[in-house]
Formats: structure tokens, sequence, C-alpha cells
């Protein structure tokens, strides 16, 4: 009874804030909403101003002289997006054939109340912990990470030892009687069609030991202007930028058969290229971007440095390049033998059998664990 009593709560105030319209903005009405939520139950909370209407929240339980384990989930969302396309009112929460619609049920307003009626079962049941457990709540996660940044600075992820951040990872567990998906898990047909059946719901979710990272940058060529007419007086930047592009297509061929057991090769990608103003001038400026799916084995911090040495070669030849990195993501990649792989082998059944969706990364020291 007192279980069914926790769900109704926590559909009722799951509902409550998706019909608040946080749309990358106005992410104080869930942190305040939390705040009064997590009061009532005597936890108290910390709200944290990222800008007028943005404000993060944090809370703790526990003792304080153990591991951190922290629950991180974002209040804000994505747009609603055309309105004609949905088949109910985004911000309605309507409840139907038991299931909750509106915009950011999904990524990830659920998953933050679980994290959030976590925390509160966990208090109320003076559960013993040996350690603290913070809940982060953050702004601005839809673009640019703005909240997470701001309580990274803070120091709030300085002691965390384990970060649970509950973004969605299902699938239609149909996807299990697929052979690709087979081949993935290493295991045969009749063991996937266990797994599907023992699994009420219509999504499975899958354990990830690793995710790929993410760099985007666009290189820059700044050249002279002159009349096609007498090019020798101009710097073509098309030109300089030309000769960039061959050195670092050749990069980008040299490591392809670095490769990470889970996640595969590098992915890198030319996405974006411009210059020029008219066809009879010699061009002063032109640029490139591209986008970099990262692997553990060849992080980042190296793609960089060699990009940057590239640069500084082709500018000892006379170019005028410069590199402005638009996002920087690390790769990341748990062993299977780490304490939290070991857990997930343990606990592997029982996830399967109650269709709980879990991730688990780990980066450096810090485990990083998404149900």
């Amino acid at each position: 009874m007192a279980e069914t009593a926790q769900l109704e709560a926590a559909v009722q105030a799951l509902s409550d804030i998706v019909k608040m319209n946080t749309v990358n903005n106005h992410e104080q009405l869930v942190a305040d909403y939390l705040v009064t939520l997590l009061k009532q139950h005597g936890i108290e909370a910390q709200s944290i101003e990222y800008a007028p209407g943005r404000v993060n929240l944090v809370a703790e339980i526990g003792d304080g002289h153990g591991p951190v384990v922290a629950l991180d989930g974002h209040e804000d969302t994505v747009a609603l997006g055309d309105a004609d396309k949905w088949h109910t009112d985004p911000l309605a929460a309507t409840i139907k054939d038991n299931r909750l619609y509106g915009r950011g049920v999904t990524d990830m307003k659920a998953g933050l109340m679980a994290e959030v009626f976590a925390m509160i079962a966990l208090h109320d049941q003076d559960a013993p912990l040996h350690g603290t457990v913070r809940l982060l709540a953050t702004v601005g996660e839809e673009v640019d990470h703005l909240g997470a940044e701001q309580l990274t600075e803070l120091g709030y992820a300085d002691d965390i030892q384990t970060l649970i951040c509950a973004e969605p990872s299902g699938a239609d567990k149909q996807l299990l009687l697929t052979k690709s998906i087979q081949a993935m898990l290493g295991v045969d047909g009749d063991t996937a069609q266990r797994m599907a059946d023992a699994n009420p719901t219509t999504e499975q979710h899958f354990i990830e030991l690793a995710h790929k990272g993410s760099l985007t940058y666009t290189i820059k060529e700044q050249g002279v202007a002159a009349h096609s007419s007498m090019p020798a007086i101009g710097q073509n930047a098309i030109d300089m930028l030309m000769t960039y592009y061959q050195k670092q297509t050749a990069y980008f061929d040299s490591f392809k058969t670095i490769v990470n057991p889970v996640l595969g090769p590098t992915v890198p990608v030319v996405t974006l290229i411009s210059g020029g103003e008219q066809v009879n001038t010699v061009q002063a400026s032109a640029e490139m971007s591209v986008k970099i799916r990262t692997i553990p084995e060849l992080r980042n911090d190296r793609l960089i440095k060699d990009l940057e040495a590239i640069i500084a070669e082709c500018n000892a030849d006379g170019a005028n390049l410069t590199m402005d990195i638009a996002s920087s993501f690390y790769p990341v990649h748990t062993p299977e033998d780490s304490s939290w792989s070991s857990w997930r082998r343990r606990l592997g059944n029982k996830s399967y059998n109650n269709g709980s969706r879990t991730l688990v990364l780990l980066v450096g020291r810090t485990h990083r664990l998404i149900l």
C-alpha cells in the first residue's frame, strides 16, 4: 500500500513539472517545486542561481563519512516543436494507456523525478547511509550544459565517486531478437528470447560500458583579398585552407587502424566548408568545421595537439590558420572487471526482469552510473 501511494505521488509530481514550460529556460519553476517537495520530507535543498529564472538545485542526505553518490538530472527540455504534430498538448501531462505524454517526460523529467523519489524513499525509511547521496538538478543541459558546468566550477563534483544520471537508454525489446544485437550482447537466440520474455515492459534497457566522445572545431584561414586578374598581390584563403584540409585528411587516415574493442574507430567528418564572396575575386577568408567522434585510445587532447601541429606547419609555409574549438567531450570506457561492471554482472538478471535501464561509464577514477 505504501509503495502504491509513493508511486501515485511520484506520478503526480512528474505531471506537475511536465506542465511547466522549461524549454532551456525558466528552470526555476522546477527547482522551486523540488525545494518544496523535498522540504515536506525533511530534506533541505539549496538553490543556486545561474541567471534570472534559471536555478540549479543541490540536496544531500547521509552521514557524510563515506563515499559520495550523486543523482544527476536536468530541469530543462528541448523545444515544444510543431504543435500540429502532437497528439496531445505537450504541456498537459496526459496519461493514456498507462503512459504519461508531454514535452520532456523522457528527456528527462521522469528520470529526474525518479531520482528525487529515490532520495525521499531512502530518507523516509531511515536507510543507513555511510556516506552522502547528493541530488544535482541542473539548468541548460540541452544547450551547452550550463548548470553542470557551474556546479562543477563551484566544487560540487570534486568529491563524487559515483554519478547516477537518469537519462533514457531504452529501445524496443524486439531488438533483442535481431542478430546484430545478439552479437553485441554475446548471446544466442534462445537466451535473447528468454530475456525478452522475462521483461514485462515493451522496452529493453542495456548496460553500456562505453561511449564515444565528441570534438567539434572550426579551422579559419585569413588571406588577402585581390581582384582575380591580379591574384599575385593577394593570398587566396581557399587555397591555404585546402592545403590544410589535405594534411588533415592524411592525418585522419593514419589512425584508421586504432580501434577501441567496444566503440570501434575514431570517426572524423568534415561537416561545413565556406569561403569567398564572388567569383572574380581572390578570397580573403575561408573556414571549415569538423566533428570527430573520439575513443579513449585517441583522446581529444591528443587530437587537438596533433591538429595544432598541422596548423603550425601550414602557417610556417605562409598560411594564417587558427582553430576555434566549439566543444570537447571526452570518450569513456569502463573496464569489464571494474567494481561497477562486476555489480552489473551480479544484478544482470534482475535488471532484465524489471526492465531497468543502466549505463555504466568510467572517467579516470570517477564512476558514472546512469540508470
